[in-house]
């Protein structure tokens, strides 16, 4: 049985493949998507997306295999190259635990319970975006 280092080690590994995988089912459905190259996203078009829920998986799965990665990435560099001593070891790792946790939660919220991502729910910015010339007019 691996031990926790040789563990991350292997996830690490696991979690890159994942987001190459992610990564181009992220840019596919949403920099590629037939809507998107005829130049009709609007946020319609992506609270429209938002209401799929294979979307959303995609997305938070993309999140928190990003992060993980990110972090134990990071966690890996600080513990290698000896910045810390080992007793200080676990509190690195227990602040990056927290950190990520804290995004997580952030990042998940943003698909989930979004008010603004459920359809038919108005857009918030649509009388805060003006046109140039709206502006221009608006000045004078």
């Amino acid at each position: 049985m691996m031990r926790g280092r040789a563990i991350h080690w292997w996830l690490q590994r696991v979690t890159g493949a994942a987001l190459l995988v992610l990564l181009v089912l992220h840019f596919w459905t949403n920099h590629y998507a037939s809507n998107v190259r005829r130049g009709e996203l609007s946020f319609e078009v992506v609270q429209q997306r938002m209401s799929n829920p294979w979307m959303v998986a995609i997305e938070i799965s993309f999140l928190l295999i990003a992060l993980y990665h990110g972090l134990n990435g990071l966690r890996g560099i600080i513990l290698d190259y000896g910045w810390v001593t080992p007793r200080i070891a676990k509190s690195v790792t227990s602040l990056l635990v927290i950190l990520g946790l804290v995004w997580a939660y952030w990042g998940v919220t943003a698909f989930v319970g979004n008010r603004h991502l459920q359809p038919g729910a108005p857009n918030p910015l649509k009388n805060a975006v003006q046109t140039p010339e709206a502006h221009v007019a608006s000045a004078r």
